[in-house]
């Protein structure tokens, strides 16, 4: 017997925690950061290659390390529980996967799934950070 079960349907699933607890918020807020972080890395990871000639993606070049910066800052302020930096990531990627759309296609747009856990991801730390706000403002029940 699955002892788990009801813990988990009181959370809510891993891909989509809920939020009516500080512990669910930080959960979610972490989702957001977590994906900065990935943005970022792999921002970061073709940048230096594209630094010494290997273009194994179109797009990445030297500048884009400022794209990379911006999205660890925004993975740092995320994490800190800040609403409006976890506003700005989602639209800083919304922005980049529509502007990739528009160069590219959408058979350029590469990482179309990748693309989409990601976006769930920014959404999450964006409940996440409003919900945390929300409840730290809420005096405890004694």
């Amino acid at each position: 017997m699955d002892t788990e079960a009801p813990s988990k349907r009181k959370t809510g699933s891993g891909w989509w925690p809920e939020v009516d607890s500080s512990d669910g918020a930080k959960g979610a807020a972490h989702q957001g950061a977590g994906s900065a972080v990935i943005v970022a890395g792999v921002t970061t990871l073709f940048s230096v290659l594209a630094i010494f000639g290997v273009q194994i993606l179109p797009g990445f070049s030297p500048a884009s390390l400022i794209d990379a910066g911006l999205f660890a800052i925004v993975a740092w302020r995320i994490y800190k529980m800040s609403r409006i930096w976890a506003v700005l990531g989602l639209v800083f990627f919304v922005g980049e996967r529509v502007y990739s759309l528009y160069l590219r296609g959408l058979t350029g747009a590469g990482g179309l799934v990748v693309g989409v856990i990601l976006l769930f991801g920014f959404i999450s730390g964006v409940r996440g950070t409003f919900a945390y706000q929300k409840l730290s403002k809420v005096p405890a029940v004694e």
